[in-house]
């Protein structure tokens, strides 16, 4: 396979749609690393105007697609690293690059032999970070192969779960015992005090969702203090103005609402990829904050999505150990931040030093919390 590394912003129209191609075919999905993600991303965030795409491709098709967001300099390990990490983090939530279904192990094989010579030639790092992949896919498995065949060690730096739902798993029944019972309560309290149905309504097509989403996200806490409410950016603002339409128009977005009456006091994103579904961003008016309306709006839009939708699961993008999405969706997903030595022997060398360092220096610490400890007493 021929490979090569394209800054985002200088795609051509021909690479953009193959690009897409890729996307449809890919292995595991991941919106993240869509055009419709990163190029909007790079025309309106500063943080992303620089990520380069490496690509593996056949004649005119992409085969497999990894950006990089980012070079910086790293503690452990010491050191230059690549990354696949974004400013800000929402744009990128999930770091698993795309990989053409029918030949996984070729084309990540391509993607690393292009860092291995981009490492040379190029002046990129020779150690690449993952900042968030799916560590219990097949695009890893597939990854960890070709890895052991080119002696690219691989150091999982940590790992966690997020909550999500399938249909051969829990989805039918996500919320059961004394959490769904509880949900219930607050809804059938919050009826009881507003006088009319709670309900559920999809305002995908809605033009008003997208200002009253805003307007519901910048009002409660997400608009004070360290909040990350769009409109406290104006080019995150703008970014996701232009994101709802470019979604909309793909007809793969859906945007649903609580509403107590005709208001709406609950609005969640979700977009679809694949055979999956991804949560994107959630947000509710604080005056029903003591009936839980996200809640009750996430479990309302678990049953609408399963019965509207022939998605398989449904990965609620979140946050290493959100309580909110742990607590609602019962499934685990495990996620990882690892590193892989894609570089000359130092590189390598360095990586598979990794858990030993580890090691040593966590030591370290406990030691010096020992006397600490011992000198305050």
């Amino acid at each position: 396979m021929m490979t090569r590394i394209v800054r985002v912003q200088d795609m051509s129209k021909d690479d953009e749609g193959a690009w897409r191609r890729l996307s449809e075919r890919a292995l595991e999905p991941n919106p993240y690393f869509e055009p419709d993600f990163l190029l909007l991303s790079s025309r309106h965030l500063a943080g992303h105007a620089d990520i380069k795409l490496v690509i593996a491709q056949e004649g005119t098709e992409f085969k497999g697609v990894l950006p990089i967001s980012r070079i910086s300099k790293s503690r452990m390990p010491p050191g230059r690293v690549a990354s696949t990490r974004c400013s800000p983090g929402f744009a990128a939530l999930l770091d698993t690059p795309l990989i053409d279904r029918s030949r996984p192990d070729q084309a990540s094989g391509a993607l690393l032999d292009a860092l291995r010579e981009a490492a040379k030639s190029e002046d990129l790092p020779g150690i690449v970070m993952f900042n968030q992949i799916a560590a219990d896919g097949p695009v890893i498995d597939s990854l960890r192969r070709v890895c052991r065949e080119r002696r690219c060690p691989i150091f999982v730096k940590e790992s966690w779960e997020r909550g999500s739902v399938s249909r051969t798993g829990r989805w039918t029944h996500p919320v059961d015992g004394k959490r769904g019972r509880e949900i219930a309560r607050r809804r059938r309290s919050l009826e009881k005090v507003a006088g009319v149905d709670v309900m559920l309504v999809d305002r995908t097509s809605d033009p008003a969702a997208l200002e009253d989403f805003l307007t519901m996200e910048s009002s409660g806490w997400k608009g004070r203090g360290g909040g990350k409410a769009f409109t406290r950016s104006s080019e995150q603002e703008a970014w996701f103005r232009a994101w709802h339409r470019c979604w909309v128009d793909a007809g793969r977005l859906h945007v649903l609402a609580l509403n107590v009456g005709s208001a709406s006091i609950a609005m969640q994103y979700f977009v679809r990829a694949g055979e999956g579904l991804f949560c994107i961003r959630i947000a509710f008016d604080e005056a029903y904050a003591k009936f839980g309306p996200g809640a009750i709006l996430l479990v309302s839009a678990l049953s609408h999505l399963r019965d509207n939708t022939d998605a398989a699961w449904l990965d609620s993008s979140a946050d290493p150990n959100n309580a909110f999405f742990l607590g609602i969706m019962p499934e685990r997903r495990t996620l990882s931040r690892l590193l892989i030595g894609t570089g000359g022997v130092w590189e390598r060398n360095l990586v598979s030093a990794l858990p030993t360092m580890t090691r040593v220096v966590a030591a370290e610490k406990q030691v010096r919390k020992r006397l600490t400890r011992t000198r305050s007493t």
